[in-house]
């Protein structure tokens, strides 16, 4: 008896199968047209985003060749100014020096081996002071950033809401390019130069995630999270990382559960 059940199942279910083949077959001349135009426009889509990506290549060699001579110059000119600060003032002789009379000698200068407060990143990765164990907070000028108004306008009001321009640049001034310019100035430096404990163990946590993005300058939203002083980043900071992200200043990206935010801004005009 259970078999007989079976077979008119079976039965049942091949015509429920012919039904919907037969209702397909019969909506065909009415769809095909359709589909067939879709396809049409997905191959041009396609092809479409091949010359973008053939043409964003090109421009981008083009620009990173201009990019290598422009820092190649500014590599020899901020060499330059490091010499002539670490030569200093030339010394007078000492028979100069002892006729001079004592009130009218001027002044002994402290030779001035600080390091410059503002530099290229390539040029301080080569630098003597990523060996100098004194730290100093350091700016860098890959980090150089401005956002204008007409662009703050084209984010979607559900994203910026009630935040105004100054809060958003407040925002990438004080604590995403900080956190850029903390991160590298410390990664950067050389394993003897580094004594405190605290600092060796980000500074080795920064070399493992630098592996995962070689070519680009990234930070973490653990780092962001640190430099703001929570343990989580927080729902307002992190919509404020989206707005960025909007214009081209920072593209977000996960690797093993870890969200970066790697800083693609172009200086030339890509805001």
């Amino acid at each position: 008896m259970d078999k007989i059940q079976q077979i008119f199942e079976k039965q049942i279910e091949t015509v429920k199968r012919l039904e919907l083949f037969l209702d397909i077959h019969t909506c065909k001349k009415f769809v095909v047209q359709d589909l067939n135009e879709l396809q049409s426009e997905t191959q041009t889509a396609a092809d479409r985003l091949n010359c973008i990506r053939e043409y964003l290549e090109t421009d981008r060699r083009e620009m990173v060749s201009q990019y290598a001579d422009v820092i190649r110059k500014m590599r020899i000119n901020e060499m330059l100014m490091l010499h002539l600060l670490e030569v200093g003032e030339p010394v007078r002789p000492k028979t100069e020096i002892a006729e001079t009379p004592a009130k009218h000698r001027a002044p002994l200068k402290e030779k001035n081996t600080d390091m410059p407060s503002k530099m290229y990143l390539l040029d301080y990765s080569k630098s003597p002071f990523v060996s100098r164990t004194k730290t100093k907070k350091m700016e860098f000028h890959d980090f150089e950033c401005d956002i204008p108004e007409s662009q703050f306008e084209t984010i979607p009001k559900y994203l910026r809401g009630r935040m105004q321009l100054a809060e958003l640049k407040q925002f990438l001034a004080t604590e995403v390019i900080k956190c850029f310019e903390e991160k590298y100035s410390l990664m950067y430096k050389t394993r003897k130069a580094i004594v405190n404990q605290h600092d060796l163990a980000i500074w080795k946590e920064y070399n493992v995630l630098q592996t995962h993005f070689p070519d680009q300058k990234f930070i973490t939203q653990e780092d962001i999270a640190r430099k703001t002083g929570q343990k989580m980043l927080d729902k307002k900071s992190y919509t404020k990382l989206q707005m960025l992200r909007h214009l081209h200043i920072l593209q977000e990206a996960r690797s093993n559960g870890v969200v970066y935010f790697l800083w693609v801004y172009q200086a030339t005009g890509a805001l």
